[in-house]
């Protein structure tokens, strides 16, 4: 079997396929099973900032509760219809994980602000996560914020997250951004040791029979692939930290095994790319 091991995030991986954040790695059982496969990494699925700012809350409202001298604050707290404790779940399957396998484990937070939640890599760090990838994607769509005020938010939450752990950090992002080119290269110069192109976002759509917010364009088609692929081989010379194509996992079907593996050799290859993440 031909060689590919490589190095991403100053991690040493067996092969440049990382399985991707996604529903397939937010649990033992398939996780287990890509590694088998031959994945040379895991992205967990990515826990929400939002998820992170309401669990804290929650427990400051509950602490406050039990010292409250209305019985209705603590009965609120204590029955209140909430997702659970998931940031807590997420450390112990860190630590599950790195007891079970072999492979890097990549935790992932998708966040847009630098605000209340930055505490929680070091959390992260704490369980044992190899490295931390930064889903950040700032929606375009404020008449009131420039360019340069959402590049700035880019920065800040760098800054706030790699100034607490010493685990490496990635970044994913999309190409939503103006300048993308310069954009890419200043991030490569920041404190992270990767960046990840590009993200997917959620696509609503409308169901007009039912009247009602629908979601849509879902899965990834194979046609997501070609755009990381061509910012990868533009910018793969230029950067100061490694790369990681994300996307187009359909792309694949029909490939065998050993098919799939030339194929990530040509590419490391021909272009120097650092890992392809398969999501």
């Amino acid at each position: 079997m031909a060689d590919l091991k490589c190095e991403y995030l100053g991690l040493d991986l067996r092969s440049p396929i990382i399985a991707g954040s996604s529903g397939l790695t937010d649990n033992l059982k398939s996780i287990k099973k890509l590694e088998e496969f031959g994945a040379g990494a895991v992205v967990l699925k990515s826990l929400f900032e939002e998820e992170i700012v309401l669990e804290k809350k929650a427990g400051l409202g509950r602490m406050n509760a039990e010292t409250s001298l209305y019985p209705e604050a603590i009965e609120y707290y204590e029955h209140e219809d909430h997702q659970g404790e998931s940031t807590v779940d997420y450390l112990e399957l860190i630590k599950l994980l790195k007891k079970e396998i072999k492979i890097p484990v990549i935790a992932s937070i998708n966040c847009q602000t630098d605000e209340q939640w930055s505490w929680y890599p070091k959390e992260i760090e704490a369980a044992g996560a190899d490295a931390l990838e930064l889903n950040l994607f700032v929606l375009p769509s404020d008449m009131n914020k420039d360019a340069a005020d959402v590049e700035k938010l880019y920065f800040s939450i760098i800054r706030s997250v790699a100034s607490i752990v010493s685990i490496p950090v990635a970044i994913k992002i999309s190409f939503y951004q103006s300048d993308l080119a310069r954009f890419i290269y200043k991030l490569s110069d920041s404190d992270i040791k990767g960046i990840v192109l590009f993200n997917r976002f959620y696509s609503p759509d409308f169901d007009i029979e039912e009247m009602k917010v629908t979601s849509g364009f879902v899965l990834s088609n194979p046609a997501d692939l070609a755009l990381s692929l061509r910012w990868m081989a533009i910018m793969s010379s230029k950067v100061k930290c490694d790369l990681a194509a994300s996307g187009g996992r359909s792309w694949y079907e029909g490939f065998t095994y050993p098919s799939s593996l030339s194929f990530t050799r040509y590419l490391e290859e021909r272009f120097g790319f650092g890992a392809l993440v398969d999501t």
